[in-house]
């Protein structure tokens, strides 16, 4: 095999010749793969000779298996030998193909791109003091005495903190839209769970009281069809349970867990509070050492990884549905919009996104950073340990070798942001 190879930027360019030996052992490979599926009297299956099979099925037949075999097995072989790591399937061209004469064809793909990094050991990332926010401390004990609340039905009015059940229809230039309608639906009047506007209306009615109202929805609506439009609500009322909260005391305390005191609560809460504060100002420290790395990169990125990038995107966010029992097609149908639009909108953030990992991919091979495979194994037990009723699942998933070079490879990516996590604030 006969390998030129030309290059500009990602665009890879490369033209493969077979010698006359290598065509010679497709040509006959060829035929002993059609004889295996073809009825040849007087020959075994697979034992007839070129010739025969030649007659027999047609001399295109035997060249067009030839030459798929061939382009597959020595466009492999070529994209090792020149350390090509290509982004998608290749564009192929046939030059020659016949008996007379060894195959020659033409293999276009796309690579990854060379990257130039600049000198990451000046990145520098300045640290922010951990405070406890005292108000979230108490929001946290707040949040406990609700879940300890007890409710009493009562007879009158409906009035702020109540808890109420309800059922609602709303209606769009007279219409009903999706999410718009409920039967049986709780809440707790003023817990903020559905627009101001919808949740004061609710105050000052009895159970088995009906009432229609309009409200406005803001510009800012997560649903754009709904965005700054009037609608028209009708709700029932079933009925009103008025909510009673236990002190804040040691006696709640004790409710919790092994705490004597509230004291004792309020502090574990504390040392919680903190934790999460320190690796959320960590990850913080993160995001900035990587903008800063990111800006180091010289790279032509490919349109190709861009795109891949996207449709990785879409699937992330589908997956992120499929958790809340919905779909994309749903989601996009709601919001009046399609998937090339979504993709339209994530250009930016997906471009950004394939710098990262180009910088930090890059930025691991200079620092020589791997992930063992006893990480791997590790990673896998911990996985293990936190989900036993997969544990099937998860050997399973990482018998296969490609899954796990796939952890390798994001075990690596972790360890080099940690390293340089620890380069810039140091």
């Amino acid at each position: 095999m006969k390998t030129n190879v030309t290059e500009e930027n990602s665009q890879i360019k490369l033209n493969i010749e077979l010698d006359s030996k290598e065509w010679e052992v497709a040509l006959k490979e060829a035929a002993v793969k059609l004889s295996n599926n073809t009825n040849i009297k007087g020959f075994r299956p697979g034992k007839a000779p070129l010739d025969v099979v030649i007659t027999q099925v047609g001399e295109s037949r035997v060249l067009s298996e030839a030459a798929d075999a061939s382009v597959a097995k020595y466009y492999a072989m070529s994209i090792k030998e020149h350390n090509i790591i290509p982004l998608a399937q290749p564009k192929v061209s046939i030059n020659h193909l016949g008996l007379d004469k060894p195959l020659s064809f033409d293999a276009e793909v796309v690579s990854m791109p060379k990257v130039s990094l600049g000198d990451y050991k000046k990145i520098k990332v300045k640290t922010q003091p951990v405070k406890l926010d005292e108000s979230k401390v108490d929001k946290t004990i707040k949040d406990i005495q609700r879940r300890a609340a007890k409710f009493n039905e009562v007879n009158r009015p409906s009035k702020l903190g109540d808890w109420v059940e309800i059922d609602f229809t709303g209606t769009l230039d007279g219409k009903p839209f999706e999410g718009g309608s409920s039967k049986n639906h709780p809440l707790i009047i003023g817990d903020g769970v559905f627009l101001p506007d919808f949740e004061s209306a609710l105050v000052g009615i009895k159970a088995g009281s009906e009432k229609t109202f309009d409200i406005t929805f803001p510009k800012s609506y997560h649903q754009s069809n709904l965005a700054d439009k009037k609608v028209q609500f009708v709700i029932k009322l079933h009925k009103i349970k008025e909510v009673v909260l236990p002190q804040i005391d040691d006696e709640l305390a004790k409710t919790v867990g092994e705490f004597k005191t509230l004291k004792d609560l309020k502090s574990d809460i504390e040392k919680w509070l903190t934790e999460e504060a320190v690796k959320k100002e960590k990850s913080r420290q993160q995001e900035e050492a990587m903008e800063q790395l990111i800006n180091l990169i010289d790279v032509d990125i490919p349109e190709e990884l861009i795109k891949q990038e996207l449709i990785a995107m879409v699937q992330d966010f589908s997956n992120q549905l499929a958790q809340q029992q919905k779909t994309l097609e749903d989601y996009l149908k709601t919001n009046n919009t399609t998937e090339e639009k979504l993709k339209e909108q994530w250009g930016e953030p997906a471009k950004k996104r394939v710098l990262a990992g180009l910088a930090l991919e890059e930025f691991k091979k200079q620092e020589k950073i791997e992930a063992s495979d006893k990480e791997v194994e590790d990673d896998i037990a911990r996985m293990i340990q936190m989900y036993p009723a997969q544990k099937e699942a998860i050997e399973k998933r990482y018998a296969d070798d490609l899954e796990k070079r796939r952890l390798k490879h994001m075990l690596a990516g972790q360890k080099a942001l940690e390293h340089l996590w620890k380069l810039a604030t140091q």
